[in-house]
């Protein structure tokens, strides 16, 4: 703003200092005319010159004192084209008080044209000094601010499963030690937070799978006894339903919690459509049981970069769900291709929305050996990768549907 200022200041005063230089032109040449006529009472002999016209009258009566300054635009016959002129007129009276009137005229042609080189010239300089000074300003902001691009980018890099600590690069800059500092201290802070979570998790797993796997090993040695009646037997085998129940459940919200604390962060091209084969292949005897048809459409091996133990329990969930809860006599197809997989299955209506089978503990039937958290974690594993997934029901028709590329 300044520079625009100066340049614009600077300009005027340039302007001015030429059309001075005119007027004062202009003014003696009057000056000469007019002391001639005065004294003389006659009009002097002179000639115009290139660019510079004069005329004068005199007349038989008195006139008052007048002198004007200022710009005007004529045809000019040499350039045939209207120039710009700057003229003087003046008036006044001879000694026996006859009026005269003096009218010069001056071309200014080759002063706009100096004006012009100069508002160009004075452009150029603004715009020049204004690039430069964006120039430095960008060096001198891009040397101040590595600092802080370097400590957000390094940040941003630290994986909260690794040893090794957060490097931030060193700076003079007492705002960007403080950033440093408070970047050193969330992530060790973060760091201890998971060891410990992680620690807690893993402790409670292993603590809790002890106890369930004595008393269903007791349970199992009390059915065995010849003296139990019929109620007894009942209790052991609800007992031991239970006992199942919530080791699945303490093995299901392990996962989950290994999941959420990215403790699979290993990453290959694995192929859906083999998992898909060779888990087939564990439920081939319930499948025969309960007499389903199986079908599968493959048109690509679909390969998706992700840790394979959790794209094996991403298509192992999702086939349990379609054999446990399938009907005798019923179907299972899968259709797989480069973009997506889908997986359709006869079974039971739905007793709840589909979009709320996704949430944690959430069941859409009643069968006992559900625990709810088959499709939470399928779906919290497909969020981890970026994978879309859809559950949609029909009536009896249910059909969950992968989409890992658009």
């Amino acid at each position: 703003m300044a520079i625009i200022v100066i340049g614009a200041l600077l300009y005027l005063t340039i302007k001015r200092v030429i059309y001075k230089q005119v007027d004062n032109s202009l003014i003696t040449e009057k000056t000469i005319i007019q002391d001639q006529i005065e004294q003389t009472a006659l009009i002097p002999n002179f000639e115009a010159s290139i660019g510079h016209q004069i005329e004068v009258r005199l007349l038989n009566y008195p006139l008052s004192n007048i002198q004007i300054i200022k710009d005007t635009v004529i045809f000019d016959p040499q350039q045939n084209s209207f120039a710009p002129f700057r003229y003087i007129f003046s008036s006044g009276n001879t000694v026996e008080k006859d009026g005269y009137i003096i009218t010069i005229l001056q071309s200014i042609s080759e002063k706009n044209e100096l004006l012009r080189f100069i508002e160009l010239y004075l452009l150029f300089l603004f715009f020049s000094l204004l690039l430069i000074s964006i120039l430095i300003n960008y060096l001198i902001s891009k040397r101040l601010w590595r600092p802080f691009y370097t400590s957000v980018k390094n940040a941003e890099c630290f994986e909260i499963q690794s040893d090794k600590p957060l490097h931030l690069p060193y700076t003079d800059i007492d705002e960007f030690k403080q950033l440093n500092k408070v970047f050193n201290n969330m992530t060790s802070k973060m760091r201890i937070d998971y060891l410990n979570l992680k620690e807690f998790n893993e402790n409670a797993a292993h603590e809790i799978q002890t106890p369930l796997a004595i008393i269903r090993s007791k349970a199992d040695l009390l059915m065995q006894q010849k003296n139990l009646n019929k109620n007894s037997i009942s209790l052991l085998k609800s007992i031991n339903e239970a006992t199942a129940r919530l080791s699945k459940l303490n093995q299901g919200l392990l996962l989950i919690s290994k999941i959420d604390n990215q403790i699979f962060h290993e990453k290959k091209m694995v192929s859906l459509r083999k998992i898909v084969e060779n888990n087939l292949e564990n439920y081939k005897e319930i499948m025969l049981l309960k007499k389903i048809k199986v079908e599968i459409d493959a048109k690509d091996e679909a390969l998706v970069e992700m840790n394979d133990v959790l794209a094996d329990v991403l298509i192992s969930n999702l086939l349990s769900n379609a054999v446990r809860f399938n009907v005798d006599s019923g179907f299972i197809k899968c259709q797989i291709n480069y973009r997506f997989m889908i997986f359709t299955n006869s079974g039971l209506p739905l007793t709840t929305k589909p979009v709320d089978l996704f949430r944690r503990f959430h069941k859409g039937t009643d069968n006992p050996q559900s625990v709810g958290l088959g499709l939470s974690i399928v779906k919290k594993i497909a969020d981890s990768y970026g994978i879309l997934i859809t559950y949609t029901n029909i009536n009896t028709i249910h059909e969950v549907k992968l989409q890992y590329r658009n």
